[in-house]
């Protein structure tokens, strides 16, 4: 079977979360990424826990299906190595401050001197304009900036960061978005472009309740903890032994509920009729829920049969291990067993998958490389003998060539 992207070379200089990942995405589906790397360290995500038998296995998941090339490019030598690599390419990734790669040579302007139609994504904090562009910044930040963490948390306590890396997260799928969308046009023009994600670009994307702004400052969304600031029963509801997720927005949905509860009247309850109606009614309505919950039902088990039974869309709030080791995520191939690197005692691990499936050019995820793996097949491409090869090597404090 074929890949959708066999035949794309791309050259990965990204580090740390966001960046790596989309790149990860875009070997999954066949590309060869050929991640640059400092010798002797390589980049610092390879010290992300968790740790185990010396080596990182969120570095395993953030560069699966990847090549690793081990380049001093502060040395003359090994920058004109990366920049032979150039015309080979068709993609070049990086998620550096504006500027750092121009320091190198290896900015847009330069590269497309060498390889007009590059598709050349830039990964940053604040994007590459305005005032923000030379600040340091990161996922929490763009959390902060983009207004989502000041509708996250419970009502009367602090804004929350969400508790995973959001903005990576988005910013990575967003990246790959971007890379496949430009590639797109390249197939079908021959054009390569410069494209621009930035992680709170990619949050405020994402930050749907900016939208009441247009009605005044005195609408904006306020933290409602675990319910939704305009439907109703929409959230996180206690039952004896545990919570669940509720959701009955809809009318049917909503006239189900009212019958399961035992409550018909509330179906044609004006103050109740529509979804936003019930959602500026949920102080009265929530401690009711709640109370049904209760009192109604031994547990989440029963709860969750009951509601099921009704077609009311519901659940049980997993933890990471629950989620981890479900075993419909399991058959449905969401959560995989994936291979780790040669040099680790744990040969494989569970982790998340590709981020669809598709019937034709199914993602595949390949083991993570080892610092400098493809040190000599690169440099024999590139013409290097193998006396060069050594004397480079001796150079550079390489690992695991």
């Amino acid at each position: 079977m074929g890949k959708a992207l066999e035949g794309i070379r791309v050259l990965d200089f990204t580090t740390m979360a966001a960046g790596p990942t989309a790149a990860a995405m875009l070997a999954d589906y066949g590309a060869e990424v050929i991640k640059i790397e400092r010798p002797g360290r390589g980049e610092d995500g390879r010290k992300f826990p968790p740790m185990v038998d010396g080596e990182s296995l969120t570095y395993c998941w953030f560069n699966r299906g990847k090549k690793s090339l081990a380049v001093d490019m502060k040395d003359p030598e090994g920058l004109e190595l990366v920049k032979k690599l150039i015309p080979t390419a068709q993609v070049i990734l990086e998620n550096f401050r504006p500027g750092t790669m121009k320091k190198f040579g290896l900015d847009y302007e330069s590269v497309c001197k060498v390889k007009p139609d590059m598709v050349y994504v830039s990964l940053t904090t604040y994007g590459q304009t305005g005032r923000l562009i030379s600040k340091p910044g990161y996922d929490i930040i763009a959390q902060a900036m983009s207004g989502i963490m000041s509708v996250t948390g419970e009502a009367d306590g602090a804004p929350q960061k969400s508790g995973i890396p959001l903005g990576d997260m988005v910013g990575a799928l967003n990246m790959f978005a971007s890379t496949m969308t430009a590639l797109y046009h390249w197939k079908d023009t021959g054009e390569g472009q410069y494209v621009d994600v930035s992680l709170l670009r990619s949050l405020l994307y994402m930050n749907t309740p900016l939208i009441h702004c247009n009605l005044g400052k005195e609408r904006m969304s306020k933290r409602q903890g675990n319910h939704h600031p305009t439907m109703c029963p929409y959230g996180v509801f206690h039952c004896k032994d545990g919570d669940i997720v509720m959701a009955a927005s809809g009318k049917r949905i909503w006239d189900s509920l009212c019958d399961l509860m035992g409550r018909p009247e509330w179906k044609e309850d004006p103050e109740y009729q529509e979804v936003g109606d019930r959602a500026r009614h949920q102080k009265v309505l929530i401690p009711l829920f709640n109370e049904w919950l209760t009192n109604s039902f031994s547990g989440q088990d029963e709860a969750l049969a009951a509601l099921d039974a009704a077609g009311i869309p519901c659940c049980k709030v997993q933890d990471e291990y629950q989620a981890w080791s479900n075993e419909d995520f399991r058959e449905n191939g969401w959560i995989s067993e994936a291979p780790t690197m040669p040099d680790m005692k744990m040969k494989t691990f569970y982790t998340r998958t590709g981020n669809c499936s598709m019937s034709k050019t199914a993602p595949e995820f390949k083991r993570a490389p080892l610092l400098g793996e493809q040190n000599v097949e690169l440099f024999k491409e590139l013409g290097y003998s193998e006396e060069k090869i050594k004397e480079l090597e001796e150079r550079w404090p390489h690992q695991n060539l």
